[in-house]
């Protein structure tokens, strides 16, 4: 259970409000063969976030 639409929306506040962020290491989409085996190697410190950097995305 992660809670109801208004409990999430009042986390997300506050989330806001304190400038609360994701621990997240971004990688580019093209590197996809080598993020996942680092990952499933315990290399990953936090989230892996694949950006695709062709759709304007940015690291």
């Amino acid at each position: 259970m992660i809670g109801s639409p208004e409990q999430i929306n009042e986390m997300l506040e506050l989330a806001a409000k304190q400038k609360i962020h994701p621990w997240i290491i971004k990688r580019p989409m093209k590197e996809v063969n080598q993020a996942v085996p680092d990952m499933h190697a315990g290399k990953a410190r936090y989230r892996y976030v694949l950006v695709n950097e062709d759709n304007g995305g940015k690291l």
